[in-house]
């Protein structure tokens, strides 16, 4: 059920549960949820309680007296949620559904509980004469009315820059861990009288490495060179190959591999594997090859964590940082990870260079979540849908990996993010960090003579 709570809404709940046990209560009842709800004095709730006369404070003193009378003799260490709070939690999920609204928010848990008929609070309520009818009418309208506006992330408005696809496609090629699988690849080509590369010479040309642990890994879901072959023999067009166009790589084989790049970057590996072009296959979900592992009966999800398990064993600092922004992501409501989020990813990881800099430069988590959330917003809702990376995310991303092979290092670190992070002066993070009071020249002069540091 709370999976579909906000974390506001999740905090009330555990503020409920605190209340109960403190008030030496067995279970948790609708009066301690208001309680909870009513000391958030920047909250909606309490600022509109406050505009119709309501007296918070009285409120809350009659809602303590009602509860007094609940209270056990012996110490309570646990509680539970008594039966009429369970149907006040179902019912908030039918108001927030009635509303269009994605997430439970504490209005919805504060309405519901107007909105039940038998607590027996209410009668006490009238009695100091307190309009119930007026205030659920009053919160109705205020949902309706405040169905969730996502705020827009500005970099996801950017002009989007054309990627270079070739160069991203050659350093694919030219990796010494796939130089082979497309060596082998191409060579296909020519037996299979076509000029263009495809998914399905890809996937043959992995599959023929018997001795991989990913080839191993595809041979537990029943994917093999013969059974992969046998199916190949079935297709008699490559249609499920191309767009409107034909170049050197059919148009899902080019997409495969820029999606394999974008995963490399992601996670910031500096070397590009046959495993991360899999990878790219399935998140694709087209193509020669992709329609055969269906015809395998392949579980995309099942398969995509086996090949993650072996490449994020040892978690480096690029991956834990974008695992951290996606994080703050989704606390804030949005879908997009931009370059502040990739900043705050940085400042939250605390142990690399990056973060000693940026820690020895003033910034800390709170300052750093302020200055962001008031610079790109707060939408209520938690995002529920996939977390995708703004153009400048991903241009820092790209960049940050440049600077790590011109280094000839075989991972991004944080360093390498915040010196790309740099590099973009129009960012949301630049801004954020100028708001700060951190200029650029501090941290790259921080980051250089930590370096030096650490090299002696």
């Amino acid at each position: 059920m709370f999976e579909k709570f906000t974390e506001k809404a999740v905090d009330i709940v555990k503020a409920a549960q605190i209340r109960a046990i403190k008030l030496n209560h067995e279970k948790i009842y609708p009066e301690h949820l208001i309680l909870a709800l009513l000391s958030d004095t920047n909250s909606i709730i309490v600022k509109t309680l406050t505009i119709y006369k309501i007296d918070i404070e009285s409120l809350k003193k009659e809602i303590e007296s009602y509860l007094n009378k609940k209270a056990v003799v012996n110490p309570v260490e646990f509680v539970v949620f008594s039966d009429s709070t369970k149907e006040i939690f179902q019912r908030t999920l039918e108001i927030a559904k009635i509303l269009g609204n994605s997430y439970v928010k504490p209005e919805h848990i504060f309405l519901a509980i107007w909105d039940y008929p038998q607590l027996e609070l209410m009668s006490v309520l009238k009695e100091k004469g307190i309009n119930i009818e007026k205030i659920k009418e009053m919160f109705y309208n205020i949902l309706s009315n405040n169905k969730t506006k996502k705020v827009k992330h500005p970099e996801i408005i950017e002009k989007r820059r054309r990627n270079d696809k070739a160069d991203g496609i050659i350093s694919i090629i030219e990796s010494s861990d796939s130089s082979k699988i497309f060596d082998r690849a191409i060579a296909k080509l020519s037996a299979s009288n076509y000029e263009i590369l495809g998914t399905e010479q890809i996937m043959q040309s992995i599959l023929e490495d018997t001795e991989s642990e990913l080839t191993k890994t595809l041979r537990e879901f029943g994917i093999t060179a013969e059974s992969f072959s046998s199916k190949l023999k079935e297709v008699s067009t490559r249609q499920a190959e191309f767009g409107d166009r034909q170049i050197i790589f059919t148009p899902n084989a080019l997409k495969t591999l820029m999606i394999a790049l974008d995963i490399v970057k992601e996670e910031g590996n500096a070397s590009i594997l046959p495993e991360h072009i899999v990878l790219g296959l399935l998140k694709s979900k087209k193509g020669i090859a992709y329609n055969i592992l269906k015809e395998l009966n392949v579980n995309d999800y099942l398969l995509e964590e086996r090949i993650l398990q072996p490449i994020e064993k040892e978690v480096n600092e690029t991956l834990y940082i974008m695992r951290l922004a996606k994080q703050e992501a989704r606390r804030i409501g949005n879908s997009v990870v931009g370059s502040e989020l990739i900043l705050l990813g940085i400042v939250l990881e605390s142990n690399s260079i990056a973060a000693e800099v940026l820690r020895d430069l003033g910034v800390i988590v709170k300052d750093a979540r302020d200055v962001i959330e008031e610079l790109i917003g707060v939408n209520d809702d938690y995002a529920s849908t996939e977390i995708t990376f703004s153009q400048r995310a991903k241009l820092i991303l790209e960049d940050a990996w440049n600077i790590a092979k011109a280094q000839n290092k075989t991972k991004t670190t944080a360093d390498d993010l915040l010196l790309a992070i740099c590099n973009q002066p129009d960012s949301v993070a630049m801004k954020a960090l100028s708001r700060l009071g951190v200029d650029v020249l501090e941290i790259r002069q921080g980051i250089k003579n930590r370096l030096e540091n650490y090299a002696i």
